[in-house]
């Protein structure tokens, strides 16, 4: 039986009222969704209905009316999707609603003419009562949310400016209940303290909790959320939501820690369905290649579908076959290869090359990505001028001393920045922009060494973002499933899209959480594998498995289990631990590919024993990895060029497969668990203190940790200002009472030599 798809797609970047900052990547959030919606919706009869409301277009009533006329005509075999992309607020709540909202707040989303005049956000009970409508035909209802929900407060009021957070500050009018969109009988409801929230059937993804912020990707200009999600429904829109969920759950949070992405069912077995009731099915992902006569050779890729130039001898590279090609694996069906040469936000420039017959500009192609372009992490310089030259110049040289960083890059906007060095006070801080958090403690002096050390520490990190990110090419041959993950905590198996680890008391002794790890190979193909540990201190670990192998070939129906089946004690690092609650964040992460490599050369220390080392040591580390398993392992093949075609028949050339399978883990000591130290020894509250100060910059450091060296400073000058000042007046004293002078002076010294050491 057919189905159709009702999709309503709400994307708002500039908005009517002057008070609320614009946004950059919703539009783009949309045109995404969209494109991968027509393109992967089969053609066995179902059919697509999508309604768009952008900027202006998305006022409250036209929202309001897209819920009853366009998703409310999903019946009961169809499917109904609401993706909203824009900023999300809060408004304070009704009396008559505080029996539902302990903090008396109503979440809301923000249109695009809310708080105008008399207009208002729509508040989550209206969504509710949008979805019940939707839901008395008993369709398939998916509702995604990449926005925030919490409070304002990480803007200047007077300062209207894009910040990349999609939330604005909390709407305190008091707002009548005539305002919302319920009926009459519901409003008396209301007022009598008998009313219950509609209730409809529905899945939802959300794009952090509800105290959260939502952020924008700075490098893509879309949303955090919005861009890992469709990354992984492009590559594995088959699979099931919790699935799918997993994986952009881990990406999200490698990126941004402070962003929880959230999933959730009114019936938690909705969240075994494939996605949109598996409308969606797998097959081969390609671009399309046409001749434009604006753009020349393009296909239909751009920066809002991760496509990346690349930099200097670094670019993406593609295959091109002819278009009823079915098997493009297969490279010897190709006839050219072409290089990106210019991202456009939709579409992307392409150099033909290496062509077996002349391209036909009248005809249309297909492409695949054969070699990805390393992403580079982009970075702000800001402060003092001596600082930034040093810094540049590092950046220019970093390869070997001779070329410029193939890892990072300067970007002259700070918002287009994932991370900021910022020159101060003759020291560089490395600071995140998605949370403002500074990530090593300052590194001092303003010379090319100094300067070095920083940018080698960005290098790192952006390693381990790549090696995070490097996910299952969407051509792939390998299913996505062919390698089932699963890990055991005391013998029961785990099955959540996140694991949660709590230390434990026994005799009197915290431990930390262990567990086990066992793959199967449920595929009919011999099968590599490789599991690492990626650490929120952006330290990379291969996890053995028999003989201390960091990789392991499996056939068809092989299981086998990490470290010999032992038990994986899962522990946060002693220096980070502080009083109450701590929570650090792993992320599981296993690549199963056709070919084998040596997963040593992916491995690094955390970035503060990085910090520590000669930058000779840390720079002969980078590159090593760079040139010998970055390079295989983002590259789905080397670079081979596609010549004529040959007398003598070939074998098949097959591209190298690989797919990915994440988890994150997260570990916690529970407030009510005294800390300790490993050996089982309680920690004193003197320890405990002193734990807490050790890990303020590595966990709560703002950029103002140059004003807390700001203020030790006054505060010696004050003490040594009040010593001289009691010197003098000890001295006046003296000339007075000459007999008792030298007692007293004696007195006065011994106080002024004691009183630093006392501070």
């Amino acid at each position: 039986m057919s189905r159709s798809i009702y999709a309503l797609a709400v994307g708002i970047d500039n908005y009517k009222s002057p008070t609320i900052p614009p946004l950059e990547g919703c539009i783009n959030d949309i045109i995404a969704i969209e494109e991968f919606l027509r393109k992967q919706v089969t053609n066995n009869g179902d059919r697509l209905y999508i309604k768009k409301l952008l900027n202006y277009q998305a006022t409250r009533q036209a929202i309001i009316t897209a819920f009853r006329e366009h998703l409310c005509q999903a019946k009961s075999n169809d499917i109904a999707l609401f993706y909203y992309s824009g900023h999300g607020s809060q408004e304070d709540a009704a009396k008559e609603f505080w029996h539902l909202e302990p903090d008396h707040l109503n979440e809301t989303l923000v249109c695009w003419d809310s708080r105008t005049e008399d207009n208002w956000d729509l508040a989550d009970k209206e969504l509710a009562k949008l979805i019940a409508e939707v839901s008395q035909n008993n369709p398939h209802i998916v509702v995604i949310l990449d926005c925030c929900h919490s409070g304002g407060g990480t803007r200047d009021r007077n300062n209207v400016t894009y910040t990349g957070i999609r939330s604005v500050e909390n709407d305190w009018r008091k707002r009548p209940l005539s305002s919302f969109i319920f009926s009459d009988e519901e409003i008396n409801g209301l007022l009598s303290g008998s009313f219950s929230l509609p209730k409809g059937e529905y899945i939802f993804l959300a794009a952090c909790r509800d105290n959260e912020e939502a952020r924008e990707h700075f490098s893509q200009k879309r949303g955090a959320f919005s861009y890992f999600l469709l990354d992984s429904l492009q590559r594995n829109s088959h699979l099931t939501y919790r699935d799918i969920f997993k994986r952009t759950n881990a990406f999200v949070r490698s990126f941004y820690p402070q962003q929880s992405p959230q999933i959730e069912a009114t019936n938690s077995n909705y969240l075994d369905q494939p996605f949109l009731g598996g409308t969606i099915v797998k097959r081969q992902m390609y671009f399309t290649v046409i001749y434009d006569r604006v753009y020349g050779w393009s296909i239909d890729g751009g920066a809002v579908h991760g496509i990346i130039s690349g930099q200097g001898k670094e670019k993406t590279r593609l295959a091109i076959f002819p278009i009823d090609v079915e098997d493009i694996s297969q490279l010897q069906n190709a006839v050219a290869v072409a290089e990106v040469t210019e991202v456009l936000p939709q579409l992307s420039r392409i150099n033909i090359s290496g062509e077996k017959k002349e391209l036909k500009p009248e005809f249309t192609y297909k492409a695949v990505i054969i070699s990805q372009a390393l992403s580079s992490l982009k970075v702000y310089l800001e402060g003092e001028e001596p600082g930034i030259n040093f810094a540049r110049q590092a950046i220019h040289t970093a390869s070997f001393g001779e070329s410029p960083s193939l890892y990072i890059c300067e970007v002259s906007d700070f918002s287009d920045a994932d991370f900021h060095l910022q020159a101060s006070h003759d020291e560089y801080l490395l600071i995140r922009a998605s949370d403002r958090r500074q990530l090593i403690s300052p590194i001092s002096g303003f010379t090319l060494e100094s300067a070095q050390q920083a940018i080698q520490a960005l290098e790192h990190i952006a390693r381990w973002i790549t090696i995070a990110t490097i996910t299952s090419p969407a051509n792939s041959s390998i299913q996505s499933d062919a390698m089932l993950m699963q890990v055991y905590q005391q013998s029961s198996e785990i099955q959540d899209y996140q694991i949660y680890l709590e230390y434990k008391v026994n005799d009197d002794k915290i431990q930390p959480p262990s567990i086990q790890i066992k793959l199967t190979n449920k595929s009919h193909k011999i099968l590599y594998c490789v599991l690492l540990n990626l650490t929120e201190r952006f330290a990379v670990t291969a996890i053995p498995f028999a003989g201390d192998c960091t990789g392991i070939w499996l056939e068809p129906g092989q299981e086998t289990w990490a470290l010999e089946g032992k038990h994986i004690s899962i522990s946060i690092p002693q220096n980070l631990w502080k009083p109450g609650v701590m929570e650090y964040k792993d992320i599981l992460k296993l690549i199963v590919s056709t070919t084998e490599f040596d997963a040593k050369l992916l491995e690094q220390d955390n970035l503060e024993i990085l910090h520590t080392r000669s930058s000779n040591t840390v720079n002969t580390q980078l590159h090593l990895t760079l040139d010998n398993s970055v390079k295989r392992l983002i590259s789905q093949v080397q670079s081979r060029a596609i010549v004529a075609e040959p007398s003598e028949p070939q074998k098949p050339e097959i591209l190298d497969d690989w797919v990915t399978n994440e988890i994150l883990i997260i570990t916690a000591i529970p407030k009510e668990v005294n800390l300790q130290k490993p050996d089982g020894e309680k920690l004193t509250q003197k320890q405990n203190s002193q734990i807490e100060r050790d890990t303020t910059y590595k966990n709560d450091t703002l950029v103002g940790s140059s004003w807390f060296k700001q203020i030790r400073i006054g505060l010696i000058l004050m003490v040594t200002f009040t010593a001289i000042l009691g010197c003098l007046l000890s001295w006046q004293k003296s000339h007075q009472d000459k007999s008792n002078g030298h007692r007293v002076s004696s007195y006065i010294f011994y106080h002024v030599g004691e009183k630093p050491n006392v501070l």
